[in-house]
């Protein structure tokens, strides 16, 4: 399940998502012109750039996570529940490695 929130520095979102900083601005970039996110600088840190998800960008999100979760339920009828478990673990896994090599 995905969690929308209001707002979230570029820092942490690069931390997220695995990413170089200027690969991230990249992205965000890329979002803004599409109108799924948009920028503001945090008025308690003027040196900070909060990333807000639009309305268009929450209607796309939810989209998205629907295709997401018809896939997953498609997904039952190819593995069994304990070869998601284990992937879903392993995926899990790689990710906290990776999460541990870029900190």
């Amino acid at each position: 399940m995905c969690t929308l929130v209001r707002s979230t520095s570029r820092t942490s979102l690069a931390e997220f998502a695995l990413l170089p900083a200027p690969t991230l601005t990249k992205v965000v970039d890329r979002m803004v012109a599409a109108n799924l996110v948009y920028r503001r600088v945090d008025d308690a840190d003027r040196r900070r750039v909060l990333v807000f998800i639009a309305d268009h960008g929450r209607e796309a999100l939810r989209r998205w996570v629907a295709a997401v979760e018809r896939d997953r339920e498609d997904l039952v009828h190819i593995v069994s529940s304990e070869e998601i478990s284990l992937l879903t673990a392993l995926l899990m896994r790689i990710s906290s490695g990776l999460k541990a090599v870029h900190h």
